[in-house]
């Protein structure tokens, strides 16, 4: 195995790792927790659960970086993806950011209500994004995989 095909192999792995712990949030989990638990049960599961969920989306980030950053430099690769996969993973650092926000507002009821809902909505976007993003990648992958580490 080539070092560009293992480059492009541990990105591939990150992105599909990514976007699907985001579908799997989004799908699964989310529904499932306010009928599952009691709505402060709920809010202290998802307070732990966001931020690893953010932490697991700057590692897969930091990893399609390096692998398309290697990539990029090794053979002229599609150099979009390098940018991408740093635009994605600066959005997952954002949302980090944003959750300490978020919990905050929330803890202030309604006198918060307002800014939660802003807050929530922007993280609730760019995971979105990222998520379109990574779709976009693993398409990218799809269609030109090896086949694009020889053109």
């Amino acid at each position: 195995m080539t070092l560009s095909l293992l480059a492009l192999s541990v990105a591939a792995l990150a992105t599909a790792v990514w976007v699907g712990s985001i579908v799997f949030q989004s799908a699964i989990v989310a529904p499932s927790v306010f009928t599952a638990l009691e709505s402060s049960d709920a809010s202290r599961f998802l307070r732990r659960l966001f931020p690893s969920f953010f932490r697991l989306g700057i590692v897969c980030g930091a990893i399609m970086t390096l692998g398309f950053g290697y990539l990029t430099v090794g053979s002229a690769y599609d150099a979009w993806l390098l940018a991408l996969s740093g635009a994605m993973t600066v959005l997952a650092i954002v949302s980090l950011v944003l959750v300490p926000r978020i919990n905050a507002a929330r803890d202030a009821g309604e006198a918060g209500a307002a800014s939660f809902e802003k807050l929530h909505r922007l993280s609730v976007l760019l995971t979105v994004l990222i998520l379109l993003a990574g779709i976009v990648v693993l398409v990218h992958i799809a269609r030109l995989g090896v086949a694009g580490l020889q053109a």
